[in-house]
């Protein structure tokens, strides 16, 4: 079986073929962001699809952030739109440039030159970016983007930044920025981790549960092979790693720590049918173990979607703030999401 015909990005799905053939009735295309929001796609094949139909998106779904967006002027909305899309190319040339260095791993200059030499990228996408987005209105004269290498880890994760406004009065929201590992587009796994599957995904889960617990995706850029998504910041005085104590003098002092950390009410655990601990020989309140809780409840949520996360840990469901600072969980990784 052959799935794709042509190379890379344009490499055309048989399906696309075969849907296309005389007197086939075609439903009108809204785009490939509004298309993606709209249902979970299993393949990787189905959503190279969409792009296909959309040549304008040069490969990317999603938008930018809210206070980015407000302060590009225009005076139409195509001219709005072209904007836009030179900003999306500019922080594509920005990503690119932070390549890691790629002399030979066992090399002496490799040792030696690493890390000069990624600094030297990160200084200088920063700069390049940074006179791009005020010469598009979108960053004041006296302020900066820079980016910073953000330390995770993961199978399918090549390199991570955050990118953040410094100087007066920032006010652009901080991304973080995922950039792909390229993964053999014939194998299963890229139906549910990678560049387009990641980027589907997340836009149909923001779309479909509107809840606090998932973070928000702003973009992918799938030539580019990243992901911009909200960056989450833990709250002031709460710290970023869940800590129980072993035993509580009662639920209900439980229950109180449980929210304060987490953000999640013990009465939700309930309703999930989640037992959150046990009452010990001396009467004290025993909490199940953290893990258990919290990766459950997540992927309870996720099941009333029909959805189920194959790889959820605390790696990517991590402390976050709400809109009012508060601690909250949120999921910040969704490779591995499939559904039921």
């Amino acid at each position: 079986m052959k799935p794709f015909c042509g190379n890379e990005l344009y490499s055309i799905p048989h399906s696309y073929l075969e849907g296309n053939k005389k007197n086939r009735v075609q439903p009108a295309f809204r785009g490939v962001t509004e298309e993606l929001s709209k249902r979970f796609y299993k393949t990787q094949a189905e959503i190279i699809d969409e792009f296909i139909k959309d040549p304008k998106s040069k490969g990317i779904a999603g938008q930018l952030p809210t206070n980015w967006l407000a302060k590009i002027k225009a005076d139409t909305p195509e001219l709005r739109e072209e904007i836009i899309q030179k900003v999306f190319m500019s922080i594509r040339s920005a990503v690119k440039h932070l390549k890691p260095y790629n002399a030979p791993v066992k090399s002496k200059e490799y040792r030696i030159h690493k890390a000069n030499l990624e600094n030297k990228r990160l200084k200088e996408a920063s700069e390049y970016l940074s006179k791009s987005l005020r010469h598009f209105g979108i960053l004041e004269e006296t302020n900066s983007v820079n980016f910073k290498i953000s330390k995770v880890s993961g199978n399918f994760t090549k390199r991570a930044y955050v990118l953040q406004e410094k100087g007066k009065n920032p006010t652009l929201e901080k991304l973080f920025i995922k950039s792909f590992k390229e993964i053999n587009p014939l194998s299963s796994t890229a139906d549910y981790n990678g560049k387009y599957s990641e980027v589907a995904h997340w836009l149909y889960l923001n779309n479909k549960t509107k809840s606090p617990y998932f973070s928000k995706v702003y973009w992918g850029d799938t030539e580019g092979r990243f992901m911009a998504l909200e960056y989450e910041t833990p709250p002031k005085h709460i710290s970023p790693i869940v800590k129980f104590k072993s035993n509580y003098e009662n639920i209900y002092k439980f229950a109180a720590d449980f929210y304060r950390q987490t953000g999640i009410e013990l009465s939700n655990l309930f309703e999930k049918g989640i037992k959150p601990g046990i009452i010990n020989k001396f009467g004290k309140f025993e909490p199940a173990k953290k893990e258990a809780l919290i990766m459950n409840y997540l992927q309870q949520l996720l099941k009333e979607y029909n959805l189920h996360h194959t790889d959820l840990h605390n790696q990517n469901a991590i402390i976050g703030k709400d809109k009012s600072g508060h601690a909250i969980v949120k999921i910040v990784d969704i490779g591995g999401l499939v559904e039921l």
